[in-house]
């Protein structure tokens, strides 16, 4: 990078400032991570937009990494381009500074001093972030996350300090009296993700009867509707957002959680036929982001096929939610009910992102049994 583009990046970037970080610690920002050193004092020319940092203390004797932990930032023109975080050794997290006008001026004016404990953001890892995190809106993430606004790879649990009786300092006469002696753990309500609840589709059937029950099983829209009403002021993209922050926290945060959300939030999308024959541009869309989410994947065919697969059903969850997708589209071309150009984008991407899966998985969606095919309803 020549000195120039470098002068223009850092005028016009963010920068996290990253204060009393502990040593050895593992830091990242969106795709890349590091092992800082004792001069490590943040990130300079972070583009603008939200990025998702992460870190795990190492154990200076052992040298294993501790849980990762990790939260959003919002680079922002004109007053939120630089966010400062600074190291709490009795929580053991970082907790961000809210900074006062003239102390965010002041903290910006050091910029130059700073220059040379500030690692460079990652510029080209930058595309690979933006195809992971395009539909992100940080309003809707303050929604969907804890109240603290921190991501833990671990449960947090809170110990009930109940004082022990007489009897609890005796020996105990069983194994089953020893185990309700064990402290009572619960967890964190500070720390907990608030993802949307989404219904389980093996429990519709006790929800829903006759045609109701029916119509249920074919088409979700109206449980999409309801979120988007609920959750994200019925903008539809809210949906989207919900699904790559899942994605996200599971990939690069180590939430597992996160990947459950992802493939629920996953098989709703590919359930609804009124949503894509309504909002094409949208399905679109999410058959971009999942054909960049599914890359990843793909790097490890064995694990990432594994973690497809529903325990309860023991089928490929993914695959089935994306043959019926498929299929549902294929059967509303065929009878016409998809006509304008938005229509036929989808169509088109419903192919290449066919053509995809079968290259990446050997994954078909052509030989589909005739009892399997979906029945058409007549849209209003």
């Amino acid at each position: 990078m020549n000195p120039d583009t470098a002068r223009q990046l850092f005028e016009s970037g963010g920068i996290l400032l990253v204060l009393d970080a502990p040593k050895e610690m593992e830091f990242g920002i969106d795709m890349y991570s590091w092992q800082i050193g004792s001069q490590f004092h943040g990130i300079k020319m972070i583009p603008p937009g939200i990025h998702y940092c992460y870190y795990s203390e190492r154990d200076l004797l052992t040298k294993e990494l501790s849980n990762r932990q990790s939260f959003f930032i919002e680079i922002k023109q004109p007053n939120q381009m630089l966010v400062l975080i600074r190291w709490s050794s009795t929580e053991n997290l970082f907790q961000r500074e809210q900074l006062t006008s003239e102390e965010y001026e002041t903290r910006r004016n050091q910029r130059y001093e700073l220059d040379r404990l500030l690692g460079q953001y990652p510029l080209d890892t930058y595309r690979q972030w933006l195809s992971l995190s395009n539909h992100l809106n940080y309003d809707f993430i303050q929604t969907i996350l804890s109240p603290n606004g921190h991501i833990c790879s671990a449960n947090i649990y809170d110990i009930n300090d109940d004082k022990k009786t007489t009897e609890e300092y005796s020996i105990p006469k069983n194994l089953t009296e020893a185990e309700s002696r064990l402290p009572k753990m619960v967890p964190n309500p500070q720390y907990a993700l608030r993802f949307t609840k989404i219904e389980n589709k093996n429990k519709i059937k006790s929800l829903h009867s006759g045609s109701d029950l029916t119509q249920s099983k074919l088409d979700r829209t109206d449980d999409l509707e309801k979120i988007l009403s609920e959750r994200f002021n019925s903008n539809i993209y809210g949906i989207l957002c919900e699904l790559q922050l899942s994605f996200i926290v599971f990939f690069l945060g180590h939430l597992y959680d996160g990947f459950e959300q992802w493939k629920s939030l996953f098989h709703l999308i590919c359930s609804c036929q009124k949503a894509f024959c309504r909002w094409p541009t949208v399905y679109v869309d999410f058959l971009q982001t999942i054909y960049f989410q599914l890359k990843y994947f793909s790097t490890d065919l064995t694990t990432g096929e594994h973690l497809f697969v529903d325990i309860d059903q023991q089928e490929n969850s993914i695959y089935k939610s994306l043959e019926n997708l498929f299929a549902n589209i294929s059967a509303f071309n065929d009878n016409q009910q998809m006509e304008g150009s938005d229509n036929e984008k989808l169509i088109q991407r419903a192919e290449k992102m066919k053509q995809f899966l079968n290259e990446t998985y050997k994954w078909t969606f052509d030989d589909e049994p005739e009892d399997e095919k979906p029945i058409i309803v007549e849209l209003e």
